[in-house]
């Protein structure tokens, strides 16, 4: 089982479709959960044990946008949109796209290209580059992109 969206814009783990959001947030200078201390590269801080350290000051409830996120923008309805189920409608999908790709040239710079089925796609950014394509093509046909 796992996330599959319609137009072809993402299919993976729930657990990955995380990890993106995730990275998503910190190249904005915010915080998705699990909130991880991360290093001066954008790496996740691990432990002596190889454990990653969550940022025990952050509420896990909670998603920290950074600076100046619009609560009608793209980004803030791609990191709210639950991960199971709904839609994206058409005219949504267009500002996500726009947001998204605004900044892609944080996520191509990243040192972490994931794991598990963000790696085995390429990296963060070309699942990035997917979901973008995913939102523009749903866009374009005037349809909702599906989340299942």
């Amino acid at each position: 089982m796992g996330l599959d969206c319609s137009h072809d814009a993402f299919h993976g783990a729930y657990s990955a479709f995380n990890s993106f959001r995730q990275e998503i947030c910190h190249a904005i200078g915010g915080s998705y959960p699990p909130h991880w201390v991360r290093n001066a590269d954008g790496t996740i801080t691990l432990d002596n044990n190889g454990l990653p350290i969550y940022d025990r000051t952050l509420d896990e409830k909670m998603i920290y946008f950074g600076d100046d996120l619009d609560d009608e923008s793209g980004m803030y309805f791609f990191l709210c949109h639950s991960d199971c189920d709904g839609e994206i409608s058409p005219e949504m999908c267009i500002k996500v796209a726009d947001d998204l790709e605004s900044i892609l040239p944080k996520i191509e710079a990243l040192s972490d290209q994931g794991r598990g089925h963000i790696q085995a796609r390429g990296g963060y950014a070309e699942v990035l580059k997917k979901f973008i394509a995913g939102c523009r093509l749903a866009a374009k046909n005037n349809e909702p992109l599906e989340f299942h």
